[in-house]
């Protein structure tokens, strides 16, 4: 019965896959594509009857592999496999909000555990006492060095309101710490925002993390609470990206309506233009001054953001040039509760500029220094370490949006 198994459950996968990736064999019918394939039945045969260990496959780990490797023979570099636990975690990404212990944690190859990068501001984690740095060794039982990175943090993710054992290793305690802690519900903020006066100008400062389901309303949130400013700095910078409804919808706010935001096209050459629907945000922001910060970490949505602004005449653009992903991935669910993430289409700035490994060059380009961000929800100039003297790249923003004003007087003087 093992054995079957090992066939069938991979077979059946690697045919539902064949067929979704179909459409990229347009010289092949259907019969032919799967004669292709053949080889990799006649392996799944040859491991059936004569592999020694064959109590010992994992099927899951087999067809993961296999799956994942035809993604990567597609030779494109966003065309990508996710299992069943990375896809979950990409679900987790996309709607910033779970149930867990509210830490940023990754693994740590030396010691084989979960390294604390922080604890979150008023946080489960946080309040139990945990500290950067610890590590997390064993969860519920179970050695991180056993169950590995995703499943581990889905170890550390529950129900909310339920109770989650670690046990740690800190540096300076000869012994291990042991702590219980009740989850909550976790919320992450992709919009961190704040104001500060500069030479008598009171600029707004807003953030984009990434572009997330509730990215759009924690946007217009940020719209509404900062005061009336005189000017705003958009800091799109390392953010790699999201949905495209999320960057459409906040487009909405900055584009007036009709114009242009990103038109989408096909490989059969069939078109999607997307023009703004506008907003009372659009019409009260449309005096305002908007800078755009980005660097070589700002891709896809957040260059699709950029595009629109810089080609509608709506913000400038400071930093250094985007990474340039302008592919469309369309996401199918496989049986195996994994997905592929395929490259279906390309989209083209409103001037109908392709960007795909080009990039957006800024109007001003500035070098990249360190920036630190506080993980809080409304942030001060403090509390988010902006350095208006060392970070080039603000302070360039800064002084563009100072200079517009003095242009606006001295051409207000000759009138």
């Amino acid at each position: 019965m093992r054995r079957n198994r090992v066939i069938k459950t991979i077979a059946i996968v690697l045919l539902l896959s064949s067929v979704i990736l179909f459409s990229a064999f347009k010289t092949l019918t259907l019969d032919e594509l799967f004669q292709k394939f053949d080889p990799v039945f006649e392996v799944l045969t040859y491991i059936n009857r004569s592999y020694y260990d064959i109590d010992e496959v994992d099927t899951d780990k087999l067809l993961d592999e296999t799956l994942k490797g035809l993604m990567k023979g597609l030779n494109d570099p966003y065309a990508w496999y996710f299992d069943k636990i990375q896809s979950r975690e990409i679900d987790l990404d996309t709607e910033s909000k779970y149930g867990g212990i509210g830490a940023t944690v990754q693994y740590n190859v030396e010691h084989d555990c979960l390294l604390i990068v922080a604890p979150m501001a008023g946080s489960p984690a946080e309040e139990v006492g945990l500290l950067s740095g610890d590590l997390i060794v064993e969860i519920d039982g179970h050695l991180v060095s056993e169950t590995g990175y995703y499943e581990s943090v889905e170890l550390l993710r529950g129900v909310p309101d339920t109770d989650v054992e670690v046990k740690v290793m800190r540096e300076g305690e000869e012994d291990y710490l042991y702590f219980t802690i009740t989850r909550r519900e976790i919320e992450i903020k992709t919009v961190k925002y704040g104001d500060f006066s500069h030479e008598d100008k009171q600029i707004g400062y807003i953030q984009i993390t990434t572009f997330s389901r509730p990215t759009h309303e924690e946007f217009l949130e940020a719209l509404t609470v900062l005061p009336d400013v005189d000017a705003y700095i958009i800091d799109l910078r390392n953010n790699t990206g999201g949905l495209l409804t999320s960057a459409l919808n906040i487009s909405n706010m900055l584009v007036p309506r009709g114009q242009i935001v990103v038109t989408i096209r096909d490989r059969d050459g069939r078109e999607d233009v997307y023009r703004s629907r506008g907003s009372l945000m659009a019409s009260w922001l449309e005096d305002k001054p908007i800078v755009l910060l980005v660097n070589e970490g700002s891709a896809s949505a957040s260059e699709i953001i950029a595009g629109a602004l810089k080609d509608n005449n709506i913000a400038k653009i400071v930093g250094e040039k985007t990474f340039g992903k302008a592919t469309v991935q369309s996401v199918y669910e496989l049986s195996n509760y994994g997905e592929i993430w395929l490259p279906t289409a390309r989209y083209f700035t409103p001037s109908g500029t392709d960007i795909h490994l080009k990039g957006i060059n800024p109007d001003i380009t500035v070098e990249a220094t360190e920036v630190a961000v506080a993980e809080s929800r409304e942030i001060t100039l403090a509390e988010a370490r902006i350095d208006i003297e060392g970070d080039l790249q603000l302070r360039a923003a800064i002084d563009l949006i100072l200079e517009g004003f003095r242009t606006q007087i001295c051409d207000g003087a000759v009138l």
